[in-house]
């Protein structure tokens, strides 16, 4: 039995569906992520978990009880925003203390259950200092026990790591997780950032209008996508469109200056238009030979300039139908700018739908 049940929820403003008829259903000890561009509806959905948003249809059940009408305090949730949100006159101690107090517990119990989370935080020795006094990592790490403090039975996370630099965000991306396994509640993280999303969740729910497109395991969200939308937003692809023909088990997509082979798909079929999509890291390069002809998933370029990406390099082509990427690591020799090469990739590789206005 699922222990967070998302049951048609809708939320409308005005004229506007902010979310639209979502069902989710999320495990006790999962980590889920809902990713989505800005707009999308993630943070509304999150809020409707919260109780910070009531649904205009549908139900939210929490450890099987329905919560949907109940104040956010009464739904054992908590959440941590974007901003850290610290009270910049309190220390972390009293930072921390503060929604136990709330909660009006006795003094024993809040010194234990901040303790508790100096010790799982790494906060230790910093009781004492205010807010300005710490780094941007301990802030957050203070701003998430806060949250964690109550021992709620699910925390909600609003883009926490968005203020962050890149090496801070990657190591708290690490530590949230680690808390997350360490405790054993369902942590439900809103973003925009693919490679947050990737790093940390179990499931990813890819957000899209209001509407969940999809929600799987970040390997399937990423390796086999299930609508053109998510194969264009999640991860980094080219994008080819063309007309289909079948051949067998096999669709060749004709489009201007290439010919592309791959796996027959479900309700795709002969002169059907269709959009392709193959991420940069599954194109591989190799210098032209000359008088080679080129075949099937294959296409002349030349390298018009390479873009190190630490252990990768990311080499941007010109060719025909315009640009093409791909990404290899760094493990040999350094194609040069300016070479001709053939870029190739494996039917296996193709991501393929058939097209559609929302596919632009």
């Amino acid at each position: 039995m699922a222990y967070i049940t998302l049951d048609g929820v809708s939320k409308q403003y005005g004229s506007v569906w902010a979310v639209d008829r979502v069902d989710m259903a999320i495990d006790k000890h999962e980590f889920v992520s809902l990713l989505g561009p800005s707009g999308s509806g993630k943070t509304t959905l999150l809020r409707i978990i919260a109780g910070l948003e009531t649904p205009t249809q549908g139900r939210v059940l929490i450890d099987g009880e329905d919560v949907t009408h109940l104040p956010p305090h009464r739904r054992g949730v908590a959440m941590v925003f974007q901003e850290f949100l610290l009270f910049p006159h309190r220390t972390v101690y009293e930072n921390l203390a503060f929604p136990l107090r709330m909660l009006k517990l006795q003094k024993g119990e809040i010194a234990e259950r901040v303790d508790w989370v100096l010790g799982i935080l790494a906060l230790r020795g910093l009781e004492k200092r205010y807010p300005n006094q710490l780094s941007g990592g301990q802030q957050q790490r203070v701003a998430l026990g806060r949250g964690l403090v109550g021992r709620p039975k699910v925390l909600l996370l609003d883009e926490p790591l968005a203020n962050l630099d890149r090496e801070l965000r990657q190591e708290m991306e690490v530590e949230i997780r680690r808390h997350q396994t360490a405790l054993g509640i369902p942590f439900i993280y809103v973003t925009h950032n693919q490679e947050e999303a990737l790093s940390m969740s179990d499931r990813i729910a890819v957000v899209r209008g209001g509407r969940v497109e999809d929600f799987a395991s970040r390997t399937d969200i990423y390796d086999r996508p299930k609508t053109a939308f998510i194969a264009q937003f999640v991860g980094r692809s080219n994008r080819f469109e063309g007309v289909a023909a079948q051949a067998s088990d096999r669709l060749a997509i004709r489009g201007e200056g290439v010919l592309i082979e791959t796996a027959a798909r479900p309700g795709i079929g002969e002169g059907d238009n269709v959009v392709a999509y193959v991420k940069n890291e599954k194109v591989r390069l190799k210098l032209a030979e000359p008088g080679a002809a080129a075949g099937a998933n294959t296409i002349a370029a030349r390298i018009r300039h390479v873009i190190l990406r630490g252990a990768y390099a990311e080499y941007v082509l010109s060719w025909s139908g315009g640009e093409l990427i791909a990404s290899r690591p760094r493990d040999g020799a350094e194609l040069p700018g300016g070479a001709e090469v053939t870029a190739y990739w494996d039917a296996a590789d193709v991501d393929l739908f058939a097209q559609a206005g929302g596919d632009q």
